[in-house]
């Protein structure tokens, strides 16, 4: 039922004039609900986190700082291949908004607004269709890899003992 959109203020617009985007939804107790603008505006606190009252900048922002933050030789190798994971990716409409958004950003920040470099701008995102659980497979792998390094885990006893301070240090140092 919910969606990214592509252009979340075009999109508003459609709501406002428009029943098109109504559609129902019945609830667990059986009542039948019209949702509209919800659909889209709920998931659009990943891209501008504003909305519900935290600073910091949404799911493009990052990826485009990441990217940006990385030696200037690996840039372009980051930008092609951008992984969705996570059961928040799995709005739709969400990897187009991805590129639109981290193309606008280098179009903006990078090249300054001269539309003629994004030809050389290779960006790919990638969705794959289990990213749902990627996060978890993920830490999965790297627990099954470093079940016999000692110095990987923290004990509770040591988190009890220590406390966070001591644990993000020694996570620090490996």
């Amino acid at each position: 039922m919910c969606y990214v959109a592509h252009d979340f203020e075009q999109e508003n617009r459609v709501a406002q004039e428009t029943t098109h985007l109504v559609q129902q939804y019945t609830l667990p107790d059986g009542r039948v609900i019209k949702v509209g603008a919800e659909r889209f505006q709920a998931p659009e606190c990943l891209f501008r986190p504003d909305l519900v009252g935290i600073e910091g900048g949404g799911m493009s922002q990052i990826v485009f700082d990441c990217c940006q933050e990385m030696d200037i030789d690996n840039r372009m190798q980051l930008y092609s291949h951008v992984v969705m994971s996570g059961g928040s990716t799995m709005y739709p409409g969400i990897p187009s908004r991805m590129e639109n958004d981290l193309k606008k950003l280098y179009l903006d920040k990078v090249l300054g607004g001269k539309k003629e470099g994004l030809r050389k701008f290779k960006l790919r995102i990638e969705d794959p269709p289990r990213r749902k659980h990627m996060v978890f497979l993920g830490g999965a792998v790297l627990a099954d890899i470093m079940k016999n390094r000692d110095d990987f885990w923290v004990s509770r006893e040591e988190y009890f003992e220590h406390g966070v301070d001591y644990c993000l240090k020694k996570c620090g140092s490996l």
